[in-house]
């Protein structure tokens, strides 16, 4: 009998010992799992912590330190690539601005020369590229200021109406070109924005330049106001069959369909989209009836 008693709280102790093990074990894991559950989530950046009882488990807590270190040297690694190619972007494109300016100078004024016609064509079609090329420029050098912090937003008091009448007079001389009537709707009073002159410049003339370049017909501008938002709605025709994403059209270097890959970067509505996010507003496209509608929203 006694030893039978004996073996029973032998077996006892075993079992508690177990339980116990087995109790700890899963507070170990549990310990674990919202460890890394937090690193996933970004809520934490600190280390496992590898103070177990179970060897085997404190060796792949370390395991997975091991791993996340090396993860984090490689995102550092892309961060400072990514940093070096904007700057490089940024530079270049400063750099390419002022022999531009000088060429297109001199090739103006070519252009009030009395040329023979032929001269007179090829100096046109000289400028022409030029001028295109100079846009090209202008438009990686804004995109990669986005990114850096050489870009101060300066806050004053617009006339959003008279932007937009400004905008219209502006690209006349293209839309003549493309026969292009603006059809232009705008409320019955100004309208008034406290936001940056420049970068909403950029934004009516991005929007206004795309339409024009890809619009198979009139193009409706059109001004509201809500009464804590201002909205600008760009719309115009385009192909049947052939009508862009609208969920992507503000991706960087998106340029959709073949017939949208005419010299265009991709880059002109990523600019938009992001220069509108930085004063507070927000962008969005659709497209109805063989029309594509793209609207900028920007708080008051």
């Amino acid at each position: 009998m006694n030893g039978i008693k004996i073996l029973c709280i032998l077996l006892a102790a075993v079992t508690l010992y177990l339980l116990i093990r087995y109790i700890n074990l899963r507070r170990e894991i549990t310990s674990v799992s919202k460890q890394v559950e937090a690193l996933v989530s970004d809520e934490t950046e600190k280390m496992i912590d590898i103070t177990f009882v179970d060897k085997e488990l404190e060796r792949l807590a370390g395991l997975l330190n091991e791993y996340n270190e090396k993860q984090r040297m490689v995102v550092a690694g892309a961060m400072r690539n990514e940093e070096y190619l904007k700057d490089s972007v940024a530079n270049i494109s400063h750099d390419l601005r002022t022999p531009l300016t000088v060429i297109l100078g001199h090739l103006q004024l070519l252009d009030t020369q009395a040329l023979p016609k032929e001269q007179a064509e090829r100096i046109s079609i000289v400028r022409n590229k030029a001028e295109r090329m100079k846009d090209l420029v202008e438009t990686f050098y804004e995109y990669s200021l986005l990114h850096t912090s050489e870009m101060q937003l300066k806050p004053e008091k617009l006339n959003v109406t008279n932007l937009v009448i400004n905008l219209i007079s502006e690209n006349a001389p293209a839309m003549e070109e493309k026969g292009i009537e603006p059809v232009v709707d705008l409320p019955g009073h100004s309208v008034y924005l406290e936001t940056d002159r420049e970068v909403m410049e950029r934004i009516l003339q991005n929007l206004m330049t795309n339409a024009i370049r890809y619009s198979l017909g009139n193009i409706d501008v059109r001004l509201a106001e809500e009464r804590d938002a201002v909205i600008l709605t760009v719309s115009n025709p385009v192909p049947a069959g052939s009508i862009p994403d609208p969920q992507r059209l503000f991706e960087r270097f998106y340029t959709g369909d073949r017939s949208r890959h005419d010299g265009s970067t991709g880059l002109g509505l990523a600019v938009v989209k992001e220069l509108t996010e930085k004063i507070g507003g927000e962008v969005r496209a659709e497209c109805a009836a063989d029309r594509l509608h793209m609207s900028v929203r920007i708080k008051k």
